[in-house]
């Protein structure tokens, strides 16, 4: 394999998910073992460093008044301060619950800097949006350029400036998502995301987590009970508390499981 282009790994917080840093980058240093890419931690003013990783906090401070930036200037703050043309995306409640497939990363930069796509997201969105087989690479999805969800969050390669492109001041993540999907649409740009199918049957996930650890600010038991339990990763949970999904959420949770499952048992 030829060398990959150079990207940094952003991983986009806030000083108050400090509380995640520790377990983030603990199953990070153990899933991804001798990571030789440079890490930047989305900070307002908080520093944090583990042993073996290259870590620089951006550390963007507050708007001219002394007030807490809007989630989307922290990070449009926090791009203008990466040097690389290409990030992988991640946040701090994204937690590593198995090795991640380098290969297929650096294959996927590789892919983007060949044909210049400007986004590939490491984990399909698939509810309620269908995507299009990519004609020329088996092992990607093509996102329609009316998705629901043409713009996501979840750990994805992103060309910086074309992510910086989509950004607008004074939006939460969940805005950015929402409306920033609405302004994708209106443009023709290159956007896939990995073939689940296609991976599933290879018994393969290329960044291996469940999203997300954290939900509406409470830890996701779920996501991180076991998982933090088999690492010997201590937290205080009484500090945010566990989110309880309701009935109908454990019902959907369950049948999503079940028909995954089927999928898995019959689609050759």
């Amino acid at each position: 394999m030829t060398n990959p282009p150079q990207f940094t790994i952003l991983v986009n917080s806030t000083d108050s998910f400090e509380d995640c840093w520790q377990a983030f980058f603990t199953l990070f240093s153990i899933y991804w073992p001798n990571c030789p890419h440079p890490i930047v931690l989305n900070t307002e003013t908080k520093c944090f460093s583990y042993p073996g990783l290259n870590i620089q906090c951006s550390q963007i401070g507050s708007n001219e008044s002394g007030k807490r930036l809007s989630w989307s200037d922290c990070l449009i703050r926090c791009l203008d301060k990466i040097d690389s043309k290409y990030i992988l995306y991640l946040q701090e409640d994204y937690f590593l619950n198995d090795y991640v497939n380098t290969d297929v990363i650096y294959d996927f930069l590789q892919i983007m800097e060949r044909e210049g796509y400007s986004h590939i997201r490491l984990k399909a969105t698939l509810a309620n949006n269908p995507h299009e087989p990519s004609s020329k690479y088996p092992q990607l999805w093509k996102i329609p350029q009316r998705s629901n969800y043409r713009i996501g969050l979840q750990a994805g390669l992103w060309l910086k400036d074309q992510l910086k492109f989509y950004l607008k001041p004074n939006e939460t993540g969940w805005e950015f998502e929402r409306w920033g999907s609405r302004r994708a649409r209106k443009i023709n740009d290159s956007f896939f995301c990995e073939n689940s199918d296609y991976f599933k049957r290879q018994n393969k996930d290329i960044f291996p987590y469940y999203p997300t650890g954290i939900v509406k600010g409470k830890w996701f038991e779920p996501a991180v009970g076991d998982l933090f339990k088999q690492h010997n990763i201590e937290v205080d949970y009484s500090v945010r508390g566990f989110y309880k999904l309701d009935k109908t959420q454990n019902l959907i949770q369950l049948l999503r499981s079940k028909v995954r499952k089927l999928l898995m048992l019959y689609i050759p």
